[in-house]
């Protein structure tokens, strides 16, 4: 994409449950967030101009009644339901804010589809050895990225989303098992996924049907999500991507990770994974006591190989400024030369962890992380 060749910016109002083009509407300014295993999120704040108060917003720009979505001519550059605004009285103005495809499935529980018509209020027998078949979701012998799509196909059966799945594609050597009296949400269940030592990387990208209609795509990456390996240099004058700053963090740095389970009685699943320290540094422990529910060894225990490696190597980032027209995508890698005092003249392969916009700029801020 040249950056002579790039349109306006404009925000069209689309309804959540079809997808369906409402109207365009006039905006002041708009800041928008893509990231890595998050759904995103975008603000706009829309003055009530002569051309807005025609729109009838009141009964249209209500939270969870319709989406949001930023483009340029039919490119969506950020999309998803609006979830909050807030009202100005005095300057006139409303701002609202969104959150990206994921964020649909935040109210979405994961529950059989057999529920829909034949649950029975009562009591609820708790037995993960026996649990009666409509109280379960079980799959055997597929894909981390195919238990994700299969949790959206069920959710899908009690009222359908403006969501598309690829083909699933199986046998595999992965196993889940869901019970409904957990009452987790889809989003979480999708999050718990791309967490696990192996899990694939998702996204939703938004596009737009052939009849103007607001629909989301479901990407899965194999297990990473890398559309383009850009190839930078930001001693370039002309290339449009500059270091802003790198900030590094040892919050989550760990070699040893214990993890606990659920509990039966007295008895607590317990599990421990360590890796070498890295030359140079310390014995690091770190506890994982967030996976309350897990009944099966296994599973934690990929919990904890996930948290392992996502601490092994320090926590480190690089902010840069890049040109819209290199059209970068969360999960790219870009080779980027540097020369700069404290980094020296090298050349280091980042991915892209999160990519921030603002319509009153054709800069992005685009965060990366050293590809290990």
């Amino acid at each position: 994409m040249s950056l002579l060749n790039l349109e306006p910016c404009t925000v069209h109002a689309y309804a959540i449950t079809t997808g369906e083009h409402l109207y365009r509407l006039p905006y002041g300014s708009a800041q928008w967030q893509e990231s890595i295993k998050q759904p995103g999120s975008m603000s706009v704040t829309a003055p009530l101009t002569r051309e807005a108060k025609r729109l009838d917003l009141w009964s249209t720009l209500r939270p969870w009644k319709c989406m949001l979505a930023l483009q340029r001519g039919r490119k969506v550059i950020h999309a998803g339901p609006l979830t909050d605004l807030q009202w100005d009285a005095s300057s006139r103005s409303l701002s609202l804010t969104c959150g990206g495809g994921l964020t649909l499935l935040t109210k979405r529980l994961v529950l059989n589809r057999q529920l829909r018509d034949g649950w029975r209020d009562g009591t609820v027998l708790v037995d993960e050895e026996h649990p009666a078949a409509n109280m379960t979701l079980a799959w055997r012998r597929t894909w981390w990225w195919v238990c994700i799509c299969r949790l959206i196909l069920e959710t899908k059966q009690w009222e359908d989303l403006p969501i598309d799945l690829p083909q699933i594609e199986e046998p595999g050597d992965k196993q889940r098992t869901y019970y409904s009296w957990d009452l987790a949400t889809v989003a979480d269940r999708i999050s718990d996924i791309m967490n696990l030592d192996g899990g694939n990387e998702v996204i939703f990208d938004p596009y737009l049907t052939g009849d103007n209609h607001l629909r989301f795509e479901l990407r899965a990456g194999k297990p990473e999500l890398i559309t383009t390996t850009h190839r930078w240099d930001t001693v370039l004058p002309d290339s449009r991507v500059d270091l802003e700053s790198v900030s590094g963090s040892g919050a989550n740095l760990t070699n040893q990770v214990w993890a606990t389970g659920g509990k039966d009685s007295d008895k607590t699943l317990m599990c421990r994974r360590t890796a070498t320290p890295l030359a140079g540094y310390p014995l690091m422990q770190s506890a994982n006591t967030s996976h309350t529910t897990v009944e099966r060894l296994s599973t934690l225990q990929q919990h904890a190989t996930g948290q392992l490696a996502a601490g092994a190597w320090p926590d480190e980032t690089f902010s840069l400024k890049v040109g819209e027209e290199w059209d970068v995508h969360v999960g790219d890698h870009a080779i980027t030369r540097f020369a700069d005092d404290y980094l020296g003249d090298q050349t280091l392969e980042l991915k892209i962890t999160d990519i921030s916009g603002d319509t009153g700029s054709d800069l992005l801020t685009v965060t990366c992380k050293e590809v290990g």
